[in-house]
């Protein structure tokens, strides 16, 4: 069954996520064009992109009678994750690629506006399908009086077993490892790369290469790169084929708005073609 937080095409898509490909975009365009302006510019442009967004966000909200439907501890848990793996994500960058040159500013802002829209999701203020949205906007009657809005009945909800849930949860958990060392891997190497020496020295014996300068480096850097490199290396290509036999094959549900194999088989089943 599809999840409905996830639109599957334009037309599903909230206002919200809407807005949110519109500064992604114009943050995109800003680093083509990154050479030419300022990073005071930059940050200006890209505030003044956000105020808009909030302003017509507001607005949309105050027409549709949306009512913030408030949060569970565990939306908040999530949120917190949320900013623990952006900032842990952008900060990664920024041995290589200092936020202070025009050229990569943009970069910053974009990874941040995901990032935060990510974060409004955990919290209920941001929506991603324009049916979540709608379900926690009220109705006017004749009166001005608001009225709940009326849900149509979901279909039951199928409880997996507990093999399943644990599967998931052990899934998620490995990948989360995996891309930690990715964003690691990235930070030391950029770190390594950034105080290495030009030329080999009594303690900088190792080489280090990128975009064909070499620097040198202590064995001991160049061993922690090594591992973080390999294990996200591996790890990545590795999950994604275990994540999709999982899915797919297996039946664990670990991308919500993706049918598997048997839901697939069952939804041609009771939908034949004439």
């Amino acid at each position: 069954m599809a999840d409905g937080r996830y639109p599957k095409d334009w037309k599903e898509m909230s206002l919200d996520m809407r807005l949110m490909f519109g500064y992604h975009i114009s943050m995109m365009v800003m680093m083509v064009g990154g050479g030419s302006l300022t990073v005071r510019q930059e940050l200006t442009i890209a505030a003044s992109i956000a105020a808009l967004i909030v302003f017509v966000s507001r607005y949309h909200r105050q027409r549709k009678h949306w009512r913030w439907p408030g949060v569970k501890s565990l939306d908040v848990l999530y949120a917190v994750g949320g900013i623990v793996l952006i900032s842990l994500f952008l900060y990664s960058a920024t041995p290589l690629f200092p936020p202070n040159n025009g050229h990569i500013v943009p970069w910053y802002l974009a990874g941040l506006g995901i990032g935060l829209f990510s974060i409004l999701q955990s919290l209920k203020v941001a929506y991603a399908a324009e049916a979540e949205f709608t379900s926690n906007c009220m109705i006017i009657d004749q009166y001005g009086r608001e009225l709940e809005p009326v849900n149509e009945p979901s279909s039951v909800q199928r409880s997996d077993p507990s093999w399943m849930r644990v599967t998931k949860v052990t899934y998620t958990v490995v990948f989360m490892l995996v891309w930690v060392c990715g964003v690691a891997s990235f930070y030391f190497f950029g770190t390594a790369f950034k105080n290495g020496s030009p030329e080999p020295t009594a303690t900088q014996t190792e080489s280090l290469e990128d975009h064909g300068k070499t620097v040198y480096v202590t064995p001991s850097e160049k061993q922690r790169v090594h591992v973080l490199q390999l294990v996200s290396g591996v790890g990545v290509p590795l999950l994604l084929i275990t994540g999709a036999i999982l899915h797919f094959l297996v039946g664990v549900k670990l991308f919500s708005n993706t049918p598997t194999l048997a839901e697939y088989m069952n939804r041609d089943k009771n939908n034949p073609s004439p």
